[in-house]
C-alpha cells in the first residue's frame, strides 16, 4: 500500500487533534518499523505461537536456551514437545526470580549478564520471555546470544514497552529499539507483533493482581479501540499492527541468525 493512501487514512488524527504535523509524524514512525509488521493477522501474539511454529518445522532433538530463565519453569513447557528436547536455562544469580527458585538441575546455569557460558553455534532456539527490560547491557548480551545460536537458529522473545516499572526493570524497549539492537548484533529481525495491551498491565498493577478483580483488569481495552478504528477506516493488518503496537505493554518478536 502506498504511503499516500496510508497518510489519508491517518489524516483523521491530524484533523481531530488540530495538529498539522501529526500526519508526518505517523508516517515517519510507520516507515521506521513497517518492514517488520506482519500482514497475515493483527491479533495479540504470544511466545507459545512461535514455539509451536518452531517445533512444527524442526525435529524434537534440538537444543533450547531459556535466556533469563528465573525459576526455570519453562523446562516443563518445552518437555511437552518431547523428551529429546535439550533444555538449558541461564540467569544472573541475584535476580528476584532466581531467589524464588525451588527446582534444582544441572541444566541451570548462572552468568554475569553478558557472557553466556556456552560454546559457539550451540543452540537451535533461544527463548527470552520478559527479560531484556531487566538487562543492564542488552546490546552486549544480544551480541553474545548470536554467538551461541546456530546459523538459521531462531530467537523468540517478548519485552516490555509501555509496561509500568516492575521487578527492577531498567530499559523498556520501543519497537524501533528492538529493530536496532537485534540488527546491530547481526540478527535478521523477522517480525514484531503486539503482545498484551498496556491497559491490562496498568490495571493489573493498580489493582495489585487481585484475583477477585481479574475480570476487570484482564481485558485489552485499548486494543478494542484500535480495532474499532481499524474497522472504520478499513485498515489492513499491517496498519492495525502498527496502531496496536503503539499501545502495547509487551512487544513480541522473532529474529533469526543468518546462515552465514
Amino acid at each position: 500500500m502506498c504511503y499516500a493512501k496510508i497518510a489519508g487514512r491517518f489524516r483523521c488524527y491530524r484533523l481531530s487533534l488540530s495538529a498539522p504535523n501529526l500526519e508526518i509524524i505517523y508516517l515517519r514512525n510507520y516507515r521506521s518499523i513497517r518492514d517488520y509488521l506482519p500482514e497475515d493477522h493483527s491479533s495479540q501474539q504470544s511466545l507459545h505461537h512461535y514455539i509451536e511454529m518452531f517445533f512444527a518445522k524442526h525435529p524434537k532433538s534440538v537444543k533450547v536456551l531459556d535466556l533469563g530463565c528465573g525459576e526455570g519453569n519453562s523446562i516443563d513447557l518445552f518437555r511437552k514437545f518431547g523428551d529429546d528436547v535439550a533444555w538449558h536455562g541461564v540467569d544472573i544469580e541475584n535476580s528476584p526470580e532466581v531467589k524464588q527458585r525451588i527446582r534444582e538441575s544441572d541444566l541451570l546455569s548462572s552468568f554475569n549478564g553478558v557472557d553466556l557460558p556456552y560454546p559457539d553455534n550451540y543452540f537451535d532456539l533461544i527463548f527470552c520471555h520478559q527479560v531484556l527490560e531487566h538487562v543492564r547491557y542488552p546490546d552486549a548480551l544480544i551480541s553474545d546470544a548470536l554467538r551461541v545460536l546456530k546459523p538459521n537458529g531462531l530467537f523468540v522473545g517478548s519485552v516490555s514497552y509501555l509496561e509500568p516499572y516492575h521487578s527492577y526493570s531498567i530499559f523498556n524497549f520501543t519497537p524501533y529499539r528492538v529493530v536496532r539492537v537485534f540488527q546491530d548484533a547481526g540478527f535478521e529481525l523477522k517480525e514484531i507483533r503486539p503482545g498484551v495491551d498496556v491497559s491490562v498491565l496498568i490495571n493489573r498493577q493498580l489493582l495489585n493482581r487481585s484475583k477477585l478483580l481479574r475480570p476487570i483488569w484482564k481485558h485489552n481495552f485499548l486494543y478494542g479501540i484500535t480495532g474499532l478504528i481499524g474497522s472504520i477506516f478499513s485498515l489492513g493488518h499491517r496498519e492495525r499492527n502498527f496502531l496496536k503496537i503503539q499501545f502495547s505493554g509487551h512487544l513480541v518478536f522473532l529474529a533469526k541468525r543468518p546462515d552465514k
